[in-house]
């Protein structure tokens, strides 16, 4: 993570979208979106106003720097990019024949051709499921699902992982796996599927209305403290998780540090560290990024400004970031990218009350694009035309505006459609 003192509201994020086939007695399974499996890696950071204690910076567990991958909208070379091409359409056109087997060996040649590429990976583990062997779709689903930042593509994932997971009659894993397939795209076939498996094992589906639960919330003494808990390893660690400190923050006090936390090879979260009366406990996740490692993905989050701001007599902090994403769709000459702005709203202890509250972590400005990579040589056929998005560029944008009043903050709907989540945040909250 980057961190400037400049206020800035733009990112820009890219997500691929092409989807599984299915077979063809039904509409294609594959057009709902998919998951992403977390490997662990952490980082801390410490933030001081002009000077930093030496101590508590030396105290930090010693990790390697995070190194900034260069931004990946390059494509390869057009004679690879033909092959893929031209073996992705052959495996969709023996998969719709049923023709498993040929179509696998098909789409692992694309997959030689673009290693790691998530639209072929979706498609080799749809072929799998259909042949049968459904460890192996498992498995190569889970990866394609760690291969892509786009919410369509994540979600065609997760249908396909809940279908094998019904499969094996492991209903209560396929019934998460739609769920989270919903949350990321909306869906009539997913939807259908949800209610038909959960009234068949008489399943009760919950809804979530909680936020997550912040992590490591027994106060301790030091910010060395807090990054020895959040790198604690867990069950499904694929690496050990890691601490860094994020430079060159102004907050301008001494009881606040930013605490970069990477639980996985892939992700990494932010968080605001804050001093009460009894210790360091984190208060906020103010940011996060997800950087599989995939050719044409690229995703980063910036601290741009923190600052002391009044509603009434109460002081908050008001702190801002950006995250910027770019995922590439080769397979289609397509590209996504979105921008995004977040704000958190922290209350400052004072007189009596000795802790710290964050009532309001969330994006409040969103811009998104999808258009033509412009692929030199790129010359689709029929197939591929089919999967092609029509009346490219597309784009669309919406804010929210948040107010600090007396005593509160409304937080208003000011322009676009948000989704539906963030208009349920849309509301007054107490400071």
């Amino acid at each position: 993570m980057r961190v400037s003192t400049v206020i800035s509201g733009v990112l820009a994020v890219g997500f691929g979208v092409m989807g599984c086939r299915g077979d063809s007695s039904e509409s294609k399974p594959g057009q709902a979106p998919p998951s992403s499996p977390s490997s662990p890696l952490i980082v801390a950071t410490m933030i001081q106003p002009v000077t930093r204690s030496s101590q508590a910076v030396s105290a930090l567990p010693t990790v390697p720097q995070k190194t900034k991958r260069a931004k990946t909208r390059e494509a390869p070379n057009p004679t690879k990019m033909a092959e893929y091409r031209k073996h992705l359409t052959e495996g969709r056109r023996l998969t719709a024949k049923s023709s498993f087997p040929e179509a696998i060996r098909e789409f692992e040649l694309a997959l030689e051709a673009v290693p790691g590429d998530a639209p072929a990976l979706l498609d080799i583990g749809w072929a799998l499921f259909k042949s049968g062997d459904l460890d192996k779709a498992k498995k190569k689903t889970n990866d394609a699902s760690s291969r892509t930042t786009s919410p369509k593509l994540k979600g065609m994932a997760h249908y396909n992982l809940g279908r094998i997971a019904e499969e094996k009659k492991e209903y209560k894993e396929a019934v998460d796996h739609y769920q989270v397939s919903l949350e990321l795209r909306p869906n009539e076939i997913v939807e259908k599927r949800l209610a038909d498996l959960a009234k068949k094992a008489n399943i009760t589906v919950a809804v979530k209305t909680a936020a997550e639960p912040l992590p490591c919330q027994t106060p301790v003494a030091s910010i060395a403290d807090v990054c020895t808990c959040m790198i604690k390893a867990e069950p499904d660690d694929m690496a050990p998780r890691t601490c860094e400190p994020v430079k060159d923050v102004k907050v301008g006090r001494d009881d606040l540090v930013f605490v970069d936390v990477a639980v996985s090879m892939f992700e990494t979260y932010t968080y605001a560290v804050a001093r009460g009366d009894q210790g360091y406990v984190p208060i906020a996740k103010v940011g996060w990024e997800y950087n599989p490692g995939a050719f044409g993905i690229f995703e980063e989050f910036d601290i741009t400004s923190v600052s002391e701001k009044m509603a009434g007599s109460k002081k908050v902090l008001w702190i801002e970031g950006t995250r910027n994403r770019h995922d590439s769709d080769m397979g289609i000459d397509e590209y996504e990218e979105e921008s995004s702005k977040l704000v958190t709203i922290c209350v400052v202890p004072a007189g009596d009350v000795k802790t710290w509250k964050c009532p309001i972590s969330q994006t409040v400005e969103m811009s998104y694009t999808r258009d033509r990579m412009g692929l030199e040589g790129f010359t689709p056929d029929e197939e591929t035309r089919k999967l092609m998005t029509k009346g490219l560029p597309l784009k669309s944008s919406w804010a929210v505006e948040i107010k600090l009043l007396d005593g509160k903050a409304d937080v208003v709907v000011s322009s676009g459609k948000p989704p539906a989540d963030i208009v349920a945040k849309a509301r007054s909250y107490p400071l």
